[in-house]
């Protein structure tokens, strides 16, 4: 993938996730803010905050969870989704995360 494909695609992603995450947050537990590359989420009750964002010199999209740590995710061009090395879908880890971890209901 050359780094106008990762940067459009990386883009579209963190655009699409910082949007289904305020868009199903009902009870407003978190604080969605997304700019320059940088997707940062606040868990307002327990002083949390996830960060992910577009690391260009690899390719990849970098994940810091206050509950799993860091992870780097590639964009699997076969399944269209951003993986780990082990294979797991980064929109799946966060969302399991958020809702087994902070109350969202989505």
């Amino acid at each position: 993938m050359n780094a106008t494909e990762f940067l459009k695609l990386s883009e579209a992603f963190l655009i699409d996730l910082a949007d289904y995450i305020e868009d199903n947050d009902a009870e407003s537990e978190f604080d969605v803010e997304y700019s320059d590359g940088i997707l940062n989420i606040n868990v307002f009750e327990q002083s949390k905050q996830y960060v992910i964002n577009k690391h260009s010199a690899s390719s990849k999209i970098w994940f810091s969870s206050p509950v799993s740590g860091a992870n780097y995710f590639a964009y699997d061009e076969a399944k269209k989704q951003w993986l780990d090395d082990d294979k797991k879908e980064l929109k799946n880890i966060l969302i399991s995360e958020l809702k087994n971890n902070f109350n969202f209901k989505k």
